[in-house]
């Protein structure tokens, strides 16, 4: 499994209730979850009651992004009774802010109720700068980019790749696991042209780490 530049360490999740007046009534309307290095999924529980005078029946629960699965404990919940959705959030190779929403349908009269999803998956390295530039026929001298691995992460990177051929890349190891610099020169400045380069590494848990760097010249 690859990760991208913005892999995950930590994973906040945000899940938002909005809406009144429903029989369902939501212990926590609010969710604020971490995940792990590398972690592929996460897994949350909404637990509800029902408040009202007559069963509720959960019709459907759809979700805005296929990377989000929910479903619920059970589909007919009497009053007084409880129950549970459980949202399962695939994290894979994302990486950055992700807004998704959820719609709990039941066969109460009142509008749906919408849960908020909000995840924010922080890079697992940094690259500084992310993208450098030359100008046309300017000086066409090599640039550097720094590359650290997060705190407490241990990452070998071992190769860079450029997507275009005006690119040369080359990496130099400074810290072995922790701090790296990658060289970027284009052969010549006479002509426009983009570039991103990738940069493979692996860390100490086996896992596979894909960051990208920009080039270009305008």
């Amino acid at each position: 499994m690859k990760f991208t530049q913005h892999s995950a360490l930590g994973l906040a999740m945000v899940f938002t209730f909005v809406g009144s007046g429903f029989a369902l009534d939501w212990k926590t309307e609010t969710l604020n979850i971490t995940a792990a290095p590398f972690q592929q999924e996460i897994s949350v529980n909404f637990e509800f009651s029902n408040h009202g005078a007559k069963p509720v029946t959960i019709r459907e629960i759809e979700t805005s992004c296929s990377c989000v699965r929910a479903d619920s404990d059970r589909k007919i919940y009497d009053p007084a009774s409880s129950g549970t959705i459980t949202a399962k959030f695939a994290v894979g190779d994302r990486g950055g802010l992700y807004e998704r929403t959820l719609t709990v349908i039941t066969d109460e009269n009142a509008a749906p109720a919408r849960l908020m999803l909000r995840v924010e998956v922080p890079d697992v390295a940094f690259v500084a700068p992310r993208s450098v530039s030359w100008q046309s026929a300017g000086d066409p001298g090599e640039k550097i980019v720094e590359i650290r691995s997060l705190q407490g992460l241990e990452i070998v990177f071992s190769k860079a790749e450029s997507t275009s051929n005006t690119f040369s890349a080359r990496l130099e190891m400074v810290e072995p696991g922790r701090l790296y610099r990658l060289h970027i020169k284009p052969d010549a400045t006479s002509h426009v042209d983009s570039a991103a380069i990738r940069i493979y590494g692996r860390e100490k848990s086996g896992h596979d780490v894909l960051l990208s760097a920009y080039a270009s010249i305008h």
